[in-house]
C-alpha cells in the first residue's frame, strides 16, 4: 500500500488551517474533476502527498497543493489522490452522455419530474459494488490480514507500542479485516444513475436497450449538467467507470461503486453515485431536478416504427416540456 508522506511545505498548511469538513456540492465536483492537479497552477501532486480542498477568500472552491495553498483561508479536508482514493473518476464537464430506454420508463421520467436512482443491488450486475473474484478472496484477504497485524502493533506517535501477545494480535487484525470488509455492503446500498459516455449514438447499445420490434429513444445531456442535477444532494458524485479484469486485479476500496466487469467495457459508463437512507426499503428514489435544463434532445431509435417519433413529440408536450426530437442518425442513408 502507498504510503501517505508529508512534506514541510505541506505540515505548514496542517499548522496554519484545521480541517472544518465543509464539503459543499461545487467543492466535491472540483474534487472529483480534479482529483491530483491543482485548481490553481496546475502542477500534478506527488503520490503519497495531500493535496488541499477548501476555500479562498471569496467562498470560492479550490483544490490545490503546498504550492498555492496561501490562496485557503479555510481547508475543508486533505485529500490523497493514489493513497485513500485510488482511481481518478474525472470526467470533463462538456462530455456528451446518453440513456438508452424503453418509452414506459422516459413517460415514468416525466411524470415524476426527475432521474430514478435505484440502489446498487438491485442492479442486474451481481458484481456490482464487488471486490474481487470470490476464488480470489483468500489472496485479497491474506494480504489485508499482513497489513493489520502490523497496524496493531504500531505505536501512536507520542506513545508506546502496544504490548499484544500473538494471539491478540492476530484476533485484532482479524477484526480489523471484517470490518473492513463489511464496508462492501455501504458501496452495494449507494444509489445509481447510469450514462453512456459517447460522442455520438451507439449501435450496440440501441440493440441492447432498445431491440428492433420495440419502441424506444435516448436522452442526451453532459457531465456537468448531471452534476447540477444533484446540486441538493450532498453525497453525489458523477465519475467515469473503470473497467477491471477481476482474473487480475480487485476493485478500488473506496471507489468500488465506479469499478464493473471488463466484459462491460462497451458501456463507456459514466455514472452519478449519492447515498442511501438506511430506512428506506423501496429499492431506490426519485431525485428531483429541472428536466427541461437536463435533457438536451431526445433521439428516437433507429428500429422503431415510423409513427413512434410524432407519439414521443406529443407526449412530451402534453407535459410541458418542449425538448428537440431526433431521428437517430443510424437511418441516414450512404453513397456509393
Amino acid at each position: 500500500m502507498t504510503e501517505i508522506d508529508i512534506t514541510p511545505d505541506d505540515q505548514k498548511v496542517f499548522d496554519r488551517l484545521n480541517s472544518t469538513g465543509r464539503i459543499t456540492h461545487k467543492l466535491k465536483q472540483l474534487m472529483t474533476k480534479q482529483w491530483n492537479i491543482c485548481s490553481l497552477c496546475s502542477r500534478a501532486t506527488t503520490v503519497g502527498r495531500p493535496n488541499f480542498a477548501g476555500y479562498d477568500s471569496n467562498g470560492v472552491p479550490l483544490l490545490v497543493g503546498a504550492c498555492c495553498a496561501d490562496n485557503l483561508v479555510e481547508l475543508a479536508s486533505p485529500t490523497y489522490p493514489g493513497v485513500t482514493s485510488t482511481l481518478n473518476i474525472t470526467v470533463e464537464d462538456s462530455q456528451p452522455l446518453w440513456r438508452y430506454m424503453d418509452f414506459a420508463k422516459f413517460v415514468a421520467m416525466l411524470i415524476q419530474k426527475g432521474l430514478y436512482f435505484p440502489r446498487v443491488d438491485k442492479l442486474d450486475d451481481p458484481f456490482e459494488a464487488a471486490t474481487g473474484l470470490a476464488r480470489r478472496e483468500k489472496e485479497w484477504d491474506d494480504y489485508y490480514l499482513e497489513f493489520f497485524r502490523d497496524v496493531v502493533v504500531s505505536p501512536v506517535p507520542g506513545y508506546a507500542s502496544p504490548d499484544l501477545s500473538p494471539e491478540e494480535r492476530e484476533k485484532e487484525a482479524q477484526r480489523l479485516l471484517r470490518e473492513f470488509k463489511a464496508t462492501s455492503l455501504v458501496h452495494r446500498s449507494k444509489l445509481v444513475s447510469c450514462w453512456h459516455a459517447n460522442t455520438g449514438e451507439s449501435e450496440a447499445l440501441w440493440r441492447l436497450y432498445c431491440p428492433p420490434g420495440t419502441a424506444g429513444l435516448a436522452i442526451r445531456t453532459k457531465a456537468g449538467t448531471l452534476w447540477d442535477a444533484t446540486v441538493n444532494e450532498r453525497s453525489a458524485v458523477v465519475g467515469r467507470v473503470h473497467y477491471i479484469d477481476f482474473r487480475k486485479g480487485y476493485a478500488g476500496i473506496n471507489e468500488r461503486v465506479f469499478c464493473k466487469r471488463l466484459s462491460l467495457s462497451h458501456e463507456s459508463e459514466v455514472r452519478a453515485v449519492i447515498a442511501s437512507d438506511p430506512s428506506d426499503t423501496s429499492g431506490g428514489r426519485i431525485v428531483s431536478c429541472n428536466l427541461g435544463m437536463v435533457i438536451e434532445c431526445v433521439v428516437v431509435s433507429p428500429f422503431a416504427p415510423v409513427w413512434f417519433a410524432s407519439t414521443v413529440a406529443e407526449v412530451i408536450a402534453k407535459f410541458g416540456f418542449a425538448f428537440e426530437v431526433r431521428s437517430s442518425e443510424l437511418l441516414e442513408a450512404p453513397f456509393y
